[in-house]
């Protein structure tokens, strides 16, 4: 009996990077890079990309944003000391939500850890209803897009 896998191609060019380390706390029994804290890199990359914007994910432009969704693909394992980059990507977006697919990758040998794809919507916290973005943030992507 064949085992269902999901596989995934990063379908655009990245526009932002993060470099860190791997720590101990990253690790699990194995002694290699955790599932869990693969999402954890990915939400850091995440808020680093959008602080650098000067957004945060409770107020870009008044609205935030709620995850509903995510994929990963794992590759290879990750370990203690690697230097690993998070490049993100935008997948498919509308004036209510976007994806944003990460590639955790080791540079020192040209290796993919991960590939993570999560959904994103824009999220009014104070009416906990999904909401419109602001033309400005659709802006933004329209112009990661091209």
């Amino acid at each position: 009996m064949k085992m269902d896998r999901v596989k995934f191609k990063i379908p655009h060019k990245e526009f932002f990077t993060w470099k860190t380390d791997l720590h101990v706390s990253h690790m699990n029994y194995g002694n290699h890079l955790a599932n869990d804290k693969v999402l954890t890199l990915c939400h850091e990359a995440r808020v680093r990309w959008l602080r650098e914007l000067g957004y945060n994910e409770l107020d870009i432009d008044g609205k935030g944003l709620i995850q509903t969704d995510t994929m990963i693909m794992y590759t290879a394992e990750g370990n203690l000391g690697d230097v690993v980059e998070v490049k993100l990507s935008l997948g498919g977006f509308h004036s209510r939500a976007f994806s944003l697919y990460y590639s955790i990758y080791r540079p020192s040998d040209d290796t993919e850890i991960a590939r993570v794809k999560t959904g994103m919507m824009h999220f009014d916290y104070e009416r906990r209803c999904i909401t419109e973005t602001s033309e400005n943030f659709l802006n933004l992507l329209e112009k990661l897009n091209s």
